[in-house]
């Protein structure tokens, strides 16, 4: 899972990445979660065998907001940003008999979306705003997944209408490249905005106040996770 967040001058923190863009005078902070999607196929074919994304995400769908306290830590292959700590596991708390495969589900969604959070708490400290947001590639397809995303974040996100994912990029640099096109801009010519997936303002406090959980989570067990390790 990665976030991009564009800006005009370097802004450095050790907690996240700085890449220079591809057009000239412009920087990316990169936060790049070790598991995202990874994490969902890990489920799929582990505990929903023959069972497709959009089955589980209508099973999901049908449950709240938190997952009825279900908090899950997605450092299933350990973390890079924000926490850079190859020791980190996955973790999962609040488990109960009532419990259903759907709500670990939901849980995954919801603690990836946390990561997310991580990242924008950064961002934040530095004071950089976030005036539009895009979501694309895999995860993008689930209605459920944006939702939650916004959800969790309280941002609204733009929807682009048959977005390829980060193949359209790659294709118009190459072109760039080549002299088919002159300028940068010329990119928004393949991109048309169809809707806008808004936060709901009853269940963002619901996860704030749950992503404080999944923070203070991973501070009680950093000193543990290292122990874990040695019995690899």
């Amino acid at each position: 899972g990665d976030i991009l967040y564009c800006i005009d001058q370097a802004e450095m923190d050790a907690r996240l990445f700085l890449d220079y863009h591809v057009i000239p005078g412009k920087f990316l902070i990169n936060g790049c979660m070790a598991s995202s999607g990874s994490l969902l196929r890990w489920f799929r074919d582990q505990f929903a065998p023959g069972v497709d994304f959009a089955e589980l995400d209508e099973e999901a769908a049908r449950l709240p907001a938190g997952s009825n306290g279900l908090v899950l830590l997605p450092y299933f292959l350990g973390e890079k940003t924000p926490i850079n700590d190859p020791f980190a596991r996955g973790t999962l708390i609040g488990l109960t008999l009532s419990h259903t495969r759907a709500h670990v589900y939901r849980s995954i969604l919801e603690g990836i979306a946390y990561g997310f959070n991580d990242h924008l708490r950064v961002l934040a400290g530095h004071n950089l705003k976030i005036t539009r947001t895009r979501l694309t590639n895999g995860g993008a397809h689930s209605l459920l997944w944006k939702q939650i995303t916004a959800d969790v974040l309280g941002l609204p996100f733009e929807e682009v209408v048959n977005h390829p994912g980060s193949s359209l990029g790659a294709a118009f640099v190459a072109g760039k490249g080549v002299g088919v096109f002159t300028e940068w801009g010329e990119i928004e010519k393949f991109i048309r905005i169809s809707t806008s997936i808004q936060p709901n303002p009853e269940k963002h406090p619901i996860y704030q106040q749950l992503f404080e959980v999944y923070q203070a989570t991973y501070r009680s067990l950093k000193p543990i996770y290292p122990r874990l390790s040695k019995g690899m």
